[in-house]
């Protein structure tokens, strides 16, 4: 029952429900990252999940286990139901700072013994940590942070907003620190910050990725990820479950990847000179009939598609690939790499354990199906025949050096099966707790995952900075 219990906590840390934008502020300043979960325990947009979570028996079966695994201790689950932010600094130190619920709060002032008042806040303080209580926050931080907090040194602004959102600059000087060597030195000096934001709306919710670079301190890796030319058009493509279309530019990738590994004494020629900057993949439907996942497409059910610029050389380059790929993958004396004729037009590559590869040049595109369902969608419809693509393709800017969309519903509901053979794999038991509760968590997903609708996201260049946004529907009531 240990197990079970342990990633039903995990699987409740997750789920429950939690902090506002005050919170953030009231952290000192100079953090070098960041995490923040708004007040989401009233919001009128997860009612409906809610009440999916409580007729799953799910929420049910994890407060029983949980009292029986941590006894007084699962007091404590309700720490951020009001929400939370932790922070973390340069010199190593932390701030956490959280709204619990009036049962967790009750439990928290229970075993407050030794606290004294500072600030207006009851605070216990040991060698490396303090802990503070006040009528409805707690905090715990070590005691740098502490002391400026308590001393009203606060205002922290946070680079990113959301009702869920995350933020992370590498420390300075990481390659001195610590002897990286200097092509991956220079790369995490040019990057300046990560940031990843979520909001909720009427309609679904809403995403926000930033990466902000420094191009002087890496061109290279710069220009890779800040392109400047113009992504293929989604829907002159096959539809799927989803796809997408990008710029990367594969010879500049291959000498860089090539120069990153000798760093490491990998020594690896990544020749993608006759390759173009331009890519598309597309995401289809496996089979449903066996219920056994990918087992039967280890490599998925994907269509990529790569622009060329000498057919002959990206061809020899990838069959090239490929084989090295069978080798790694297949034990020795099973098999490999064989070209085993043509179907459908693609020519048949056999890749050792990981099955089949079909292939084949059209016009500027190198075509890879990953498996026989990819490769029967590749003379399927368009994207662009589809009425609630083209609903979603006019919100994406005309500056997009990259875009997506896709169906949540399908992949969702089609990995169930999947999931429901995996969970006792993972926790490494099978009982009868173990076998209620993937009952319960499949029947929970299955009921969320019927509320998703359609996704589009886009990534544009701002200066400097590679901006990517999104939108995904989610049916909430």
């Amino acid at each position: 029952m240990k197990s079970p219990a342990r990633w039903a906590l995990f699987a409740l840390l997750l789920l429950s429900p939690a902090l506002a934008q005050s919170l953030v502020s009231l952290a000192p300043t100079g953090a070098m990252a960041g995490f923040y979960l708004g007040d989401l325990s009233n919001s009128p947009y997860l009612q409906g999940i809610a009440s999916d979570w409580r007729q799953s028996g799910l929420e049910a079966w994890l407060s029983r286990n949980l009292e029986k695994e941590l006894g007084q201790d699962s007091n404590l689950l309700g720490i951020a139901q009001g929400g939370a932010f932790a922070a973390v600094y340069p010199d190593g130190g932390f701030f956490f700072i959280a709204k619990p619920s009036a049962r967790t709060m009750q439990a928290i002032r229970a075993e407050v013994k030794k606290a004294k008042v500072e600030n207006g806040w009851l605070v216990e303080r040991s060698a490396g940590m303090v802990n503070g209580v006040s009528r409805d926050l707690v905090f715990m931080a070590t005691p740098r942070q502490a002391n400026l907090f308590l001393g009203n040194k606060r205002g922290l602004r946070a680079p990113v907003g959301g009702d869920l959102f995350f933020w992370g600059e590498p420390p300075r000087n990481l390659d001195a620190e610590y002897g990286l060597p200097p092509r991956l030195g220079l790369t995490l000096a040019a990057i300046r910050r990560v940031s990843v934001g979520l909001k909720l709306t009427a309609g679904g919710y809403t995403t926000e990725t930033r990466l902000e670079l420094d191009r002087n301190a890496d061109p290279a890796f710069s220009n890779l990820v800040l392109p400047r030319e113009k992504p293929w058009e989604l829907g002159e493509f096959p539809a799927g479950y989803s796809g997408g279309v990008g710029v990367l530019d594969l010879a500049s990738s291959g000498r860089y990847l090539s120069s990153l590994l000798s760093d490491f004494d990998v020594k690896l020629n990544f020749d993608l000179q006759a390759f173009g900057t331009r890519y598309a993949l597309v995401t289809v439907p496996g089979p449903r009939s066996s219920g056994v996942g990918n087992l039967e497409a280890p490599m998925g059910h994907q269509l990529i598609y790569l622009e060329v610029k000498d057919g002959a050389t990206a061809e020899a380059n990838f069959l090239a690939a490929v084989q090295n790929l069978a080798a790694f993958a297949t034990p020795e004396g099973q098999g490999g790499f064989k070209v085993a004729g043509q179907e459908g037009g693609f020519k048949v590559l056999e890749v050792g354990l990981l099955g089949n590869l079909y292939y084949r040049l059209n016009g500027d595109k190198l075509v890879v199906a990953t498996s026989k369902a990819a490769l029967a969608a590749a003379s399927g419809k368009l994207w662009k025949d589809r009425p609630e693509y083209q609903r979603f393709r006019v919100t994406v800017p005309q500056n997009a050096v990259s875009y997506s969309f896709g169906d949540q519903k399908g992949p969702g509901l089609e990995s169930l099966a999947t999931l429901r053979g995996s969970i006792p794999q993972t926790i490494g038991a099978e009982d009868k707790e173990t076998k209620e509760l993937t009952d319960r968590l499949v029947k929970f997903l299955e009921r969320v995952y019927n509320r998703l609708g359609n996704s589009i996201s886009y990534s544009v260049i701002e200066g400097s900075t590679l901006v990517s946004r999104g939108f995904s529907e989610v049916r909430w009531k």
